[in-house]
């Protein structure tokens, strides 16, 4: 009896030990698998950190560029207008233009005789400073 429960006793200890061994078996497999899901989890987290960088860089630098090009949308915008005030004054300039250039009376079509001799000085005036 004595070699009997010996016998029981080791075989329901390795019995015993090996039912332990499974569990712990089992747990480290969810752990293992809960270590790889969060060091994954991390992963994206860290990609995702970068495209947001990423993102915000490319976003300042198309913010810069659309400043600039509405900066020289102005400029042109100025230069138009000016260009149209030039090609206004020239239209002037060649209506009032005496068609009879040998002429010692010379005078123009139109346009200045409604001016006085004052207003004719100030408007030689205007044009010279311009």
């Amino acid at each position: 009896m004595d070699w009997l429960s010996i016998i029981i006793a080791a075989i329901s200890a390795l019995a015993g030990g090996g039912l332990l061994s499974l569990l712990t078996i089992k747990e480290s497999k969810k752990g293992m698998k809960i270590d790889n899901a969060e060091k994954e989890d991390n992963r994206w987290e860290k990609l995702a950190n970068e495209l947001q960088e990423q993102n915000e860089k490319l976003n300042e630098r198309l913010d810069k560029k659309d400043a600039l090009i509405q900066e020289k949308d102005d400029i042109i915008s100025d230069l138009r207008c000016k260009l149209d005030e030039t090609r206004s004054e020239l239209v002037k300039a060649k209506m009032m233009r005496c068609s009879r250039l040998a002429c010692p009376d010379r005078k123009p079509p139109f346009g200045y005789a409604e001016l006085t001799p004052d207003e004719l000085l100030e408007e030689k005036q205007r044009l010279n400073i311009e």
